[in-house]
């Protein structure tokens, strides 16, 4: 077997985008830089190269060749940055006409190597663009994403229709799903090296707390470049940490670089770490165990609404469900418990608000806020009020009812339930299994909930939504009651990457496009893109 030197790829600024949107202070990406050149690390890769997006990210995601001359790029480092493949074999120009269109040829570039991420069942598709880079200059990697659970034959059969294009530099796979063991690297290893003669490259990721261990055995087994994060930082469990595996790899005499010239380093990425906590945990675990991919995890961590008991009942879920790839349709069905047969309640709310304005309490801070003019406008304007949830500051005896439409929320608030003095309308199907014997007294108007990918149906006596939003369903109410407008105080909305605020506005753009749909104005101030008024307005007959 031909003899390579080992190297060790950084790859904190592409990986770690996940977590920062590929945006970081210069000064901080200064210090990365030094301390790269500083602990002799041979690779950097510094990003993605990515056609534009679709909302704003930082640019380490485009990583353009201007930016990089902006910064000071170390030239004992060889500077790569990673394509997807899927972004350029599905442009709408053509690949060969999108490579031409990111890349300049490789001498007039500080960029010197290009990875080509795609998965493992696809990776033939990548010869295109493995070709067009060679042809601009470039050193050419390719990443085999999702190698985990193939068959010995899979792997020699890809190696040697890889060898044969004899374009590629260096041929990657990676633990995608961080589920592998140290006896699945040593099999693929040794099935790739078989018939794949270059430099063999790992990327292991640290759901199972393997990935220093992973990458270690791999170096036995003669791979020859290694990646890995400061302090790991990545994409949902992160990645074999950079300081760790150099001072395994100095230790072993397999490296020149000195770990410890990482420490100032390590300690402002530790910063970042406490405020995204990237790393292992048994979520991670457990999505390794069972096939989840990982950024099912991180979505579910970075959303507040969900505690750890609720994030292990949508993770059974999505074990039952092909998860391998992430989907955010596959996500919703797990975490909503998405069904297509009909859930009808027994209570019809035709007509119940006719011909009044209907005024919906939610649970922004503006509520405790403006908590005086809103109890002043209820006694003057004396609109129907619908509290969504259970509401602290504004007393239940100014309410018609409470809305609830979601069994997390219930739970949390179904000792309430019995002080309002008004009734609650839910689906009471829906509720019944976790609630029980909980609703016994309580005055229950029955207005069923479906739950159906994409629908947003309004009938007598239930309405078919996407999820279980109270805002949704007392939307379907308050329209079905045939009232006459809707106005809402303490909905002042969430941060734009929010994925409360991004539910939200798809709520509110799909009731828009419904033929009966009511007017909508917001009282308090908000970011919704909603008509404003204001609480204090006054009275005009």
């Amino acid at each position: 077997m031909d003899t390579y030197p080992i190297k060790l790829l950084d790859c904190t600024l592409r990986d770690g985008g996940y977590y920062n949107n590929w945006d970081l202070d210069y000064e901080l990406v200064e210090l990365y830089l030094k301390s790269m050149q500083e602990a002799l690390i041979d690779v950097i890769e510094i990003g993605f190269r990515s056609p534009p997006k679709k909302s704003f990210m930082g640019p380490y995601v485009y990583s353009l060749d201007d930016h990089l001359n902006s910064l000071p790029l170390p030239t004992s480092i060889l500077i790569g940055v990673m394509i997807n493949a899927k972004e350029y074999l599905e442009a709408h120009e053509g690949p060969v006409k999108m490579i031409n269109k990111l890349f300049q040829a490789s001498d007039k570039s500080p960029v010197g190597l290009v990875r080509i991420a795609i998965n493992f069942d696809q990776v033939l598709e990548a010869e295109i663009l493995v070709k067009e880079l060679k042809h601009l200059g470039y050193q050419v990697g390719l990443n085999m994403m999702q190698s985990h659970g193939k068959e010995e034959q899979q792997y020699k059969h890809k190696a040697k229709r890889i060898a044969e294009w004899d374009s590629v530099d260096v041929l990657y796979f990676a633990d995608s799903l961080g589920n592998m063991k140290p006896s699945n690297i040593k099999k693929i290893c040794k099935a790739l090296l078989s018939i794949w003669h270059g430099p063999l490259g790992i990327h292991t990721h640290n759901n199972k707390d393997l990935a220093l261990i992973n990458s270690l055995i791999a170096l036995e087994e003669g791979v020859t470049w290694c990646d890995a994060t400061i302090t790991g930082m990545g994409r949902g469990a992160g990645n074999v940490a950079t300081e760790a595996l150099l001072m395994e790899m100095g230790s072993l005499g397999l490296h020149l670089g000195n770990a410890q010239t990482l420490t100032n380093c390590v300690e402002h990425f530790n910063l970042l770490k406490q405020h995204h906590k990237w790393g292992p945990n048994l979520h991670y675990h457990y999505a390794a165990n069972h096939n989840i991919h990982p950024t099912f995890v991180q979505s579910l961590l970075n959303d507040p609404r969900y505690e750890s008991e609720e994030i292990n009942l949508i993770l059974n879920s999505l074990s039952q469900k092909p998860s391998t790839s992430f989907s955010m349709s596959v996500l919703r069905d797990s975490i909503y418990r998405t069904e297509t047969e009909s859930a009808k309640g027994t209570w019809d709310a035709t007509g119940w608000l006719e011909g009044r304005n209907v005024l919906f309490v939610g649970a922004g801070p503006s509520v405790q806020k403006y908590r005086n003019a809103i109890m002043n406008y209820i006694k003057n304007h004396k609109p129907a009020v619908l509290f969504l949830n259970i509401n602290e500051y504004i007393p239940s005896s100014l309410g018609d009812a409470t809305v609830v439409a979601h069994e997390s929320r219930a739970l949390f608030d179904v000792l309430s339930y019995h002080k309002l003095g008004h009734p609650l309308i839910m689906p009471f199907i829906r509720l019944k299994n976790e609630l029980g014997s909980q609703l016994e007294g309580l005055n229950i108007l029955d207005y069923g909930l479906t739950l159906q990918n994409g629908a947003f149906d309004i009938e007598s006596t239930g309405c078919v939504l996407q999820r279980p939003l109270a805002f949704a369903y007392a939307l379907s109410v308050a329209t079905q009651a045939k009232a006459n407008e809707i106005l809402l105080v303490g909905f002042d909305g969430y941060e734009n990457n929010d994925p409360r605020q991004e539910e939200m506005i798809e709520v509110l753009v799909n009731y828009d496009q419904l033929q009966n749909n009511l007017p909508v104005r917001s009282l308090t101030p908000t970011n919704y893109p909603i008509k404003q008024g204001s609480i204090f307005e006054p009275v005009i007959d």
